[in-house]
């Protein structure tokens, strides 16, 4: 996950304008941003979208185990969340990727990509070599017409409802986090050779997807649960996390809906550009198209605090996803 740091003071060689504004502690206050007292209900009710309701929590002893119930006690709300941002604000984001077929030969975003692509896969049957460069945007096309519009929105909700559900298995992970940033057991999942081998199997067992786990940082959970026992429940720190799990599922959904095609893998697992971004991430894309350009990411001070401590209790700030929609020229870097 992205973290936003506070910033060193400035130094000589720094290019003028390049130094970040620090924090100022007493003006988030004022203004709301931190230190609130008041407590959020948490009530909503509903139901959970289906793309989000097959969870595992390893090692927690079978599905009626007491750590099952603890983590969903959890999840209920933040997925709730996530459900209702995702009918109301998601669906047109997500049906770019289930309008066309984005692998097919005459998909205008498709781009060769030969020297990514495994031989081996390359000389499957069912298997296009060529992954796309960019993800058109078909509800912006002149010709995109509201029925049609009102056609690929349902046809995508009705793909999220009963299709991707079928592949898709939600995963609190208890290592991620601890080796973000050095040598963990997940890592043998993302060899190339590892997916490739598995994406075989699954196809030659006639599967028309892959089947994906989608881990989610166990920290977070438990980071709930500790703050429920605690006594605050519903106060400042719950409700960062609690929005922050409903995003960090939204943002992997983003992801999933592209590498769910067996002819999504490339030997350097890239992805495309969603439409006129300068950022070649998914996840983030999603985001910004739901919250207006901007990304929720964790305000970290003193640096490398949140990767230490994995709480939310500094707050969180918004960082701008480039993309030509908002920016009329390249940044400077």
């Amino acid at each position: 996950m992205t973290v936003w740091h506070d910033r060193p003071p400035f130094r000589d060689g720094d290019l003028p304008g390049s130094r970040a504004k620090d924090w100022d502690w007493e003006e988030l206050r004022s203004c709301g941003a931190v230190g609130t007292t008041h407590q959020a209900p948490f009530d909503l009710a509903g139901n959970i979208h289906p793309v989000f309701h097959s969870w595992v929590v390893p090692g927690a002893g079978g599905h009626d185990g007491e750590e099952v119930k603890a983590c969903w006690l959890e999840l209920r709300q933040p997925l709730l969340l996530a459900s209702r941002i995702l009918k109301t604000a998601g669906i047109q984001w997500l049906s770019e990727f289930c309008i066309d077929d984005i692998f097919g030969a005459s998909y205008s975003g498709r781009q060769e990509q030969d020297e990514q692509i495994d031989q081996e896969f390359k000389d499957r049957e069912s298997t296009i070599p060529e992954t796309p460069a960019v993800i058109v945007r078909h509800h912006r096309a002149s010709w995109a017409t509201s029925k049609l519009a009102r056609k690929w929105l349902a046809s995508t909700a009705h793909e999220l409802r009963t299709v991707l559900p079928q592949y898709i298995q939600w995963q609190l992970d208890p290592d991620m986090f601890r080796f973000e940033n050095g040598p963990a057991a997940i890592e043998a999942l993302d060899h190339p050779e590892t997916i490739r081998t598995m994406d075989e199997v699954a196809y030659q067992g006639g599967a028309t997807g892959c089947f994906m786990s989608v881990l989610v940082m166990k920290e977070y959970v438990s980071r709930l649960s500790v703050l429920r026992r605690s006594g605050r429940f519903g106060g400042e720190e719950y409700m960062f996390t609690a929005f922050m799990v409903a995003v960090t599922v939204l943002h992997e959904l983003g992801h999933v809906i592209y590498w769910r095609d067996f002819r999504a893998f490339n030997r350097q697992m890239t992805e495309p550009y969603f439409g006129g971004d300068l950022e070649m991430e998914l996840g983030d894309s999603f985001m910004a198209s739901i919250f207006g350009g901007w990304v929720p990411v964790p305000v970290e001070t003193p640096p490398h605090n949140f990767q230490h401590r994995g709480t939310f209790e500094g707050g969180l700030a918004w960082k701008q996803h480039l993309t030509w929609d908002l920016h009329k020229s390249r940044p400077q870097y």
